[in-house]
Formats: structure tokens, sequence, C-alpha cells
């Protein structure tokens, strides 16, 4: 075996061990397309999967291609491989020639979606032709490929099933199952379909902008643009300029007419995160668009139509900061129309864990490190961690412990969570642990508190000075610890 076959080989066998680590067909496939590419060293190449929404992949860009090498590759069943002109095949040699091309391979690639897509690969002209060595090549990586292809949608199903069994639901990024969650997502799908207006509360890191996102795209202005600002993060001197727009010359440095984003968001929605902080001066401004639906641009006296929905996010107590006149009262009513709260990630039970192996699997094929998964002991960890930072806090937990694991699994130290995982170890497994460990506190204290006086101490319990001794000699507590 050659030097180059060799290396050729090995490039082969490395990319198929990392196109294994793709569960999901919609990483797969264009992974697939890229790696056939760069393999087989095409200048650009097309991966059709018919369908009833039709899947068509281009890498590195858009190009023409030869349909002509397309329809013969199908009627065939078999890869096509062009290298010259050929007197029996007239149609495929002129597309060739439009095309300015000098060599091309197509292959029928084959799914559970449908029998009757392709995978194509051309080479510019006055580049070398593909050869018989890389047509064979080719054809092997293509039937790998398609096995790899049933592979992932055969596991994408179980998934699906399995989730229908669980009652876990996937919804543009949200996952949950909790009942908090299944509570606000029947809400918000009636919401989605309404022009109200939508205030969406939550602490920070709940994920109000993703929550924000899909009800945008389940709504009739789904097809218009949806533009997000974090209000709290802009400058209060250029704030009007980037939500209404401005005029050139208008101030300094206003070297142009721009748009604001009422105006980008024009028959979609425009997202005012951390409405709360909003200034006062503004908050007037931000009404009367809302009351009068136009715009006026910085510099302009021209009143500007807008037609869009407002949906904001808070982590603000709105109601407390109008009692305290830092957010106005008319402004507050105009947006509370629907209020949703996103509930904290620890009162979500077992969404900890969904979300966790969602990261997981996310950043696995982002850094390409395979597949991990979580220890049980991390399990329980995530569970018992009170999750201040929220999802958040979760995501950049997981992205870290990527960095740190070994051999496939995600520990508690990987997470930083070995001191939750130490306090879940120690913590009462049974009833009767948990009975025990409850006497032993409320003793403590009011030993603690009677300094060691059986009789106050009972008395502080309500119970009988006989029954709590009997209670301290089977707890094993003496009393002598407590007396100064």
């Amino acid at each position: 075996m050659s030097i180059d076959t060799l290396q050729a080989t090995e490039e082969l066998l490395d990319t198929l061990i990392h196109l294994l680590d793709e569960s999901n067909p919609d990483d797969l496939l264009p992974k697939i397309l890229k790696s056939a590419t760069q393999i087989l060293h095409a200048d650009a190449s097309v991966l059709e999967i018919p369908g009833d929404e039709t899947l068509l992949l281009f890498y590195p860009e858009k190009s023409p291609i030869s349909l002509s090498a397309v329809k013969k590759a199908k009627g065939e069943n078999r890869v096509i491989l062009w290298n010259q002109l050929e007197d029996d095949d007239l149609d495929l040699s002129q597309s060739i020639v439009q095309n300015q091309l000098t060599s091309i391979m197509v292959a029928p690639f084959r799914t559970p979606q449908s029998e009757s897509g392709y995978l194509y690969l051309q080479r510019k002209a006055r580049t070398d032709s593909f050869s018989e060595q890389e047509r064979l090549l080719f054809e092997s990586f293509v039937t790998v490929c398609e096995k790899l292809a049933f592979t992932a949608y055969d596991r994408l199903r179980e998934k699906e099933s399995l989730d229908v069994l669980k009652g876990i639901c996937r919804k543009g990024g949200i996952i949950y199952g909790s009942e908090p969650m299944v509570n606000l997502m029947a809400l918000a799908e009636k919401l989605a379909a309404l022009p109200l207006p939508v205030i969406i509360r939550g602490e920070t890191g709940t994920g109000k902008e993703l929550f924000a996102r899909w009800l945008h795209s389940e709504s009739p202005r789904r097809d218009m643009p949806f533009v997000a600002i974090n209000c709290g993060a802009i400058p209060e001197n250029l704030i009007e300029s980037i939500l209404f727009g401005h005029v050139k010359g208008s101030f300094t440095g206003a070297i142009e007419n721009r748009k604001g984003v009422f105006e980008q968001a024009e028959g979609g929605a425009v997202f005012l995160d951390e409405i709360g902080e909003l200034p006062l001066s503004m908050q007037v401004k931000l009404l009367r668009v809302l009351q009068e639906k136009h715009i006026t641009r910085v510099g302009d006296n021209r009143e500007i139509p807008v037609n869009v929905r407002v949906i904001s996010a808070t982590h603000v107590d709105l109601e407390e900061a109008v009692k305290e006149k830092k957010f106005r009262e008319d402004l507050y009513f105009r947006i509370q129309v629907m209020p949703v709260e996103i509930p904290p990630l620890r009162n979500r039970g077992q969404d900890v864990i969904l979300l966790a192996e969602s990261f997981l699997e996310k950043y696995c094929a982002e850094y390409g490190r395979g597949r991990f998964r979580l220890s049980r002991a991390s399990e329980k960890a995530l569970l018992s961690y009170s999750w201040p930072g929220n999802v958040r806090e979760l995501e950049n937990k997981i992205q870290k412990s990527l960095i740190q694991a070994v051999r496939g699994v995600i520990s508690p130290e990987d997470l930083g969570l070995e001191n939750v995982s130490e306090q879940v170890k120690n913590s009462p497994r049974t009833l009767r642990e948990a009975r025990e460990s409850a006497e032993k506190t409320v003793i403590h204290q009011a030993l603690l508190d009677s300094k060691g006086n059986l009789t106050l101490a009972a008395t502080i319990l309500g119970i009988d000075r006989k029954v709590l001794r009997e209670v301290m000699e089977r707890l094993k507590i003496r009393k002598e610890e407590y007396k100064n």
C-alpha cells in the first residue's frame, strides 16, 4: 500500500469515526456532505433527500450542477463517473460543457425518508479528473454513510417514542416534562396565535429570550423578522436611536439614515429584554409608540407607521418598581396584557437532567469529543443543586465539564458539584434515617437554647423530660456536650 493510499485510508477512517458520533440526522447529513467533498477533493457538492420537506444541502456554496448526471445515476441506480465527452450521452456531455466542469461523480443516496436522494460531487475545468480508484472509494463511502443515516433515523424515532412514553416535549429548543412547564407551554400555545403584547417574567438565566423566539415562531408573524435588544445593556444616550432609528446629521456620528429595531421588525416582533431597566424618559416614548403605532426617528419629525408585536421580559419586580416610581404605571398596564412566568430551574424537577443531556449532546458534537454521559452521582448532584443561575448556569457547567471529563463519563467533580454530591451521599436514604436526622436537629437546637438543661429543653420541645431522655439515649446524644 502506497503512502498516499495509506493516508487516504486513515483520513477516511478518521472521518467515519466522527460521523459515528452523530445520532441526529440534521447534524449527520451536512457532515456527510462536507466529508465527501474534502476526502475526494471536490470543488462543489450537493446532497438531496426528497420528502414532505425536501432537504437540499450544498457545500461549500450553491453551484450549478449537471442534472443529466443526477438523472442517469438515479435511472441506472449506480455511481456515475464522467470524465470526458461521450458520443452515447449527448445530454450529459452538453451539461458538463455548459457548466465548465472536468469531472463528475454522483451516486443514489437512500434514507428512511426517501429512496430517491443523491450525493453529487464535481470538479471544475482545468483540474484533474476523478479517477477510477476515487470512484470506488466514493461508492464505499456512500454505502457506509447510507447505513449511518438509517441508524441515525432509527435512533431519532426511538428517541421520539421514548419521549412520548416519558411525557417529554421538545419545542424549538425548549425541553421539558415537568408540570410547571407543561402548564406554561399550554398557555403559551394559546398566546402564540393572538396579537396581544406579552411580558415574560422569570429569574435571570431561565431562558426568556428562547421562549420569546418560540412564541414568535408559532405565531402568524413567524415568517417576518424577530428583533431582540437588551434594554439594560444599551447606553441611555443611544437607546432612542437604536429603538426608533435616526436621520443623517441628527447627532455626532450619524453619517447616514438608519432604521431602528421597530422598523427592522416591521410585520414581525420586537423583543425588549430587561424592559424594567428602561430609563423613564424612554418609557414615555415607548408608551406612545405602543398606543399610536408609529415611530419618529431621532432628528426627524415625520411619523412612520409600524406594525409589530411587542414581547418583553424582565426579572425586575415591576409592581414594586411602579410603587417606587421607577416604572410608569401606564406602560406597565400596556405591556402587562398577558404575563407569563417561567419557573426557575430548581422547581422543574427532572427537566434538569433532560436539559443537561441536551447540552451534553450539543457540545460533544461542537467540540468533537465523541459521546459522553452523566454518571448516576452527577444526576443526583444536578437534581440536588439549587441552580441560582438557572438554565444558563447549567449550560455553562456542562461546557466546562467536557473540558475536564475523561473516558466518556461526566462526574460531579467535572461539573464542579462535588460538594453537592458529598451532601447527597451523606443525606438520609430511608424514612428511619430521615426521622432520626430531623429529631437530632431539633433536639440539638433545644439543648443549645437551654444550655443542656433537660427540663427546659423538654418544655421547648413540648414533650416529657423522661421521653426526651429516652430519645437522647437512642440517638446517642450526650447532655454534657451542651453545658457551659
